[in-house]
């Protein structure tokens, strides 16, 4: 199995303890799921930045999810664990849904999805767990 990293998201942090968190909800009756990781830095010393990206089913496909540890995943897609980085995966396109991949060192998210939405970067949070919260709240 190749996987194609999802470029048309901010890149995840690749170092160990890649931190990520998400939640599923309904603000106004629609199913979404927003999901927060910190973004790759060019320098240790840059403060983390948090990205969120808000999930959402389409009208033929609804919104579906899958959280399960990253070894488990990996095998049972029959690969090594020890040829993938944590970061996003493109698994399948079609013109009404996307399948992602987020892999980071301990879990696999597999995201089914219509569209989605970038929201604004979080800094200076704590971990992706208080991006998440912030980004909620608002």
């Amino acid at each position: 199995m190749i996987l194609k990293t999802f470029s048309e998201l901010p890149a995840m942090e690749i170092e160990p303890g890649t931190d990520s968190s998400f939640l599923s909800h309904s603000p106004k009756g629609e199913s979404v799921l927003t999901v927060a990781y910190a973004t790759k830095r060019d320098f240790l010393s840059v403060p983390k930045t948090f990205a969120a990206i808000r999930f959402k089913g389409s009208q033929q496909v609804p919104l579906e999810f899958h959280a399960v540890s990253r070894q488990d995943y990996l095998e049972q897609m029959e690969v090594a664990d020890s040829w993938f980085k944590s970061g996003l995966y493109e698994l399948e396109v079609t013109k009404d849904y996307t399948i992602l991949l987020l892999l980071t060192n301990d879990r696999a998210l597999e995201i089914i999805h219509g569209s989605y939405d970038v929201l604004e970067d979080s800094y200076h949070c704590a971990d992706s767990q208080a991006a998440l919260i912030k980004h909620i709240s608002s």
